[in-house]
């Protein structure tokens, strides 16, 4: 099976960052471009749901929360609407210089190495938008 891990430093503490995160309104704010109108549910407990979805770019991620240790980790089954196969992602959290947070996000389970490809640039551009929402982060973009 194929994986991958995307990282990025944004300037928010770790608390601010867990809320993007798990907060339904701050998630659809950023997660996607403005112009995919996103709508989120967060339940963050065992077996809750953590679901993205787009209606004007007709996509949808129908996660579940497999585990959460906040305001540190968040391990989701993570599905594409209208598929059959999940993905594990884990996204940590951790402190860094200047009061930044490192997010760091793990993804395992793709089937090929082109469906993974396709996941490294989505979330790439997903953390970028983090990181911009935050004023971009000192230092260095990983």
């Amino acid at each position: 099976m194929h994986e991958l891990t995307e990282e990025a430093l944004v300037a928010a503490s770790v608390d601010v960052v867990w809320r993007e995160f798990t907060i339904a309104d701050l998630l659809a704010e950023w997660f996607w471009p403005p112009r995919f109108e996103t709508t989120a549910v967060v339940e963050v407990r065992e077996l809750g749901r953590w679901e993205v979805r787009s209606e004007p770019a007709d996509i949808a991620v129908e996660a579940t929360v497999l585990t959460f240790e906040a305001p540190r980790v968040l391990r989701l089954g993570w599905r594409w609407a209208g598929e059959e196969h999940a993905t594990d992602v884990e996204i940590a959290l951790e402190s860094a210089a200047d009061a930044a947070t490192r997010v760091i996000v793990r993804q395992s389970g793709f089937a090929s190495g082109e469906e993974r490809d396709q996941h490294i640039d989505g979330w790439s551009s997903c953390l970028q938008r983090l990181v911009d929402r935050h004023g971009g982060a000192p230092g260095e973009h990983l």
